[in-house]
């Protein structure tokens, strides 16, 4: 364990993780877990961190918006209505058909 206390707690996107933990194998090995963490990254991110943190940042604009969810629909990048849905299942949090395609507009738009 490397440390025994937490002093944040920030939701962080795939692409994030994915250039986080190759500039950390750089520096010198990575630990398994930290192996299968960056390999799973590295094939599910869709975006670079660039246009990851400008779609994040987007999504936040809403007023529904919290920022787990905007993490959560960066790395999934829903197309439909279901999807979007499916992702707000999550939190157990309703969400309206027009939060929906607002949602939609701002993924689609980017």
């Amino acid at each position: 364990m490397i440390g025994k206390e937490i002093i944040s707690h920030k939701p962080v996107p795939l692409c994030e993780v994915a250039d986080m933990l190759s500039e950390r194998e750089k520096e010198g090995e990575l630990g398994f877990e930290q192996k299968g963490a960056l390999e799973y990254a590295s094939k599910f991110r869709h975006l670079s961190k660039d246009k990851c943190e400008k779609l994040i940042s987007n999504l936040l604009e809403l007023a529904f918006m919290s920022e787990n969810m905007a993490v959560k629909l960066v790395d999934v990048l829903p197309k439909t209505e279901e999807e979007v849905i499916l992702v707000f299942g999550q939190e157990k949090k309703d969400i309206t058909k027009g939060q929906v395609k607002e949602v939609l507009d701002v993924l689609s738009n980017f």
